[in-house]
């Protein structure tokens, strides 16, 4: 006779500490259940809201892979699923907690945007090469005088010093 599969109606331990973190963490994200499951599938798992729901309640067992899974959705370490419990929301250092998510969070998009002001800055740089080189090789002059910046101005404008000033409007 086949012995019955093992049913666990209690999580493991590891497993009850990432359900707990998972809950508490996605809620100091202000993210919901359906949230996070697209997030999951946006990272390939197969995943549904119920599925977040039942990992919460410990009805659902979850693989390591998953776990990483939550950790990229949530923009977080994997280690604060694994290490220790986080504060609940009736826990005095909640608050704390929560605000310490939304600094990282900041820190991150201020690193992006940093990126993003020195790659226009790179990009702003090498406009003003081409700008100096195209200059020096039509002969003309462009060096600011003082401190203020000064760009050739605009083709047949009335300070383009190449303009043809025979009294007829430029050609298009």
């Amino acid at each position: 006779m086949d012995k019955p599969k093992e049913r666990r109606l209690i999580p493991s331990e590891g497993e009850a500490l990432v359900a707990h973190n998972l809950k508490i963490m996605r809620k100091a994200a202000r993210l919901s259940q359906d949230d996070v499951a697209e997030r999951m599938r946006r990272l390939g798992f197969k995943f549904h809201q119920t599925q977040i729901a039942k990992i919460e309640n410990g009805t659902r067992s979850i693989p390591f892979d998953e776990v990483i899974g939550l950790a990229k959705a949530l923009n977080l370490p994997a280690e604060y699923f694994m290490t220790q419990a986080v504060a609940n929301p009736d826990d005095p250092h909640y608050e704390l907690q929560e605000a310490g998510f939304r600094l990282q969070d900041l820190e991150k998009e201020w690193r992006a945007a940093q990126d993003l002001a020195d790659a226009a800055k790179r990009r702003l740089e090498e406009a003003e090469r081409e700008y100096d080189e195209i200059a020096e090789r039509l002969g003309v002059d462009v060096t600011p005088t003082g401190d203020e910046v000064m760009f050739y101005p605009a083709p047949n404008s009335p300070e383009d010093p190449l303009r043809n000033d025979t009294g007829t409007p430029a050609a298009e």
